[in-house]
């Protein structure tokens, strides 16, 4: 039987490469039911590549775990990517929706160099971009590969038809690792807001505990999301805090980290009207006021259609 093997899911505790996971898993198996499904871990790449190296064919599709480690910033998983594409040249591989960020100093100029060199060599590599900034990167240092402009994959799930909960109060969901970028004063305004506005505030993250293996994966996301469900309004500096509050249709308040990752993955929920991506220049009136908005409005939906016809149509292309 033909396989279907993800590359590089995550045993860390980041809930966001979790749903990433879990949708990447729903996909293959909805577009490709007559492959078998498998899924190797992230650390184990390097030790494993070679042993299950003899059991993969050329008519197996290597697929790889999406992000937004494309980069020098995550190098081991990185390095795990180019590993897989030198060794399967005939292989028709697919990297799942990337964040492109190599750094702009002499470490992150070698590294691009050595994955243009990795990436440009393979004829069957195709790599989807999830905002406009890394489809246009993309296209520039990657031009012999086949190049994609897709949502984050997770928008593909659906997890705001739920029985109705009762909302009450803010959730804060703040980084604390290497990608924090939020000014300290910046964040003290946003609580003090939310004190003038609201009865109750809650502060937790989306990375954090042990590791989650793949029979956890579902319990842990499920607790999260009703977490947000029972949240009148999220403010968040992860990517997939935001992403989460689109899918489950809880207001959202979202500020950028250290790279482009947030604004220009923003620009897929400009419809939607409980997502607001802000600056930090921007006033404690225009906040409160977007605030009154999400109370007055109460009740949204979240429609997964625009982004499941846009893999739908990439995946046409992927087959053809």
């Amino acid at each position: 039987m033909k396989k279907a093997i993800l590359f590089g899911v995550p045993h860390h505790s980041n809930l966001g490469d979790h749903a990433i996971a879990m949708a990447e898993k729903k996909l293959i198996k909805e577009k490709f039911p007559d492959y078998e499904y498998k899924e190797l871990a992230e650390e184990n790449v390097h030790k494993c590549i070679d042993k299950i190296k003899p059991f993969i064919t050329q008519e197996d599709l290597l697929f790889f775990h999406g992000g937004g480690n494309l980069g020098n910033k995550y190098i081991f998983t990185e390095a795990g990517r180019r590993e897989v594409i030198e060794k399967f040249p005939e292989n028709k591989i697919i990297l799942f929706p990337q964040t492109i960020y190599f750094e702009n100093s002499e470490e992150g100029k070698r590294e691009l160099e050595i994955s243009q060199k990795i990436y440009n060599s393979h004829e069957k590599l195709y790599i989807l971009a999830r905002e406009e900034i890394s489809y246009k990167k993309m296209q520039e240092v990657f031009p012999n590969c086949n190049i994609f402009l897709t949502p984050d994959i997770v928008t593909i799930l659906q997890e705001s038809d739920k029985e109705n909960t009762l909302r009450e109060g803010v959730l804060f969901i703040i980084r604390s690792d290497a990608e924090s970028n939020v000014d300290k004063q910046f964040l003290s305004k946003l609580e003090e807001i939310c004190k003038r506005n609201y009865s109750d505030i809650q502060y937790t993250d989306t990375a954090k505990g042990g590791w989650i293996y793949e029979h956890q994966r579902k319990q842990k996301l499920d607790e999260m999301f009703e977490n947000y469900r029972k949240s009148e309004l999220i403010i968040t500096d992860r990517l997939h805090g935001m992403i989460f509050a689109a899918i489950t249709a809880t207001p959202c308040i979202a500020i950028g980290n250290y790279n482009h990752k947030i604004q220009a993955s923003s620009k897929w929920f400009k419809d939607l009207p409980h997502i607001m991506y802000i600056e930090k220049n921007i006033t404690s009136e225009m906040i409160e006021e977007k605030i009154k908005q999400f109370k007055e409005e109460g009740c949204y939906k979240y429609n997964n259609q625009f982004s499941t016809q846009i893999f739908d149509e990439v995946f046409k292309k992927i087959g053809e």
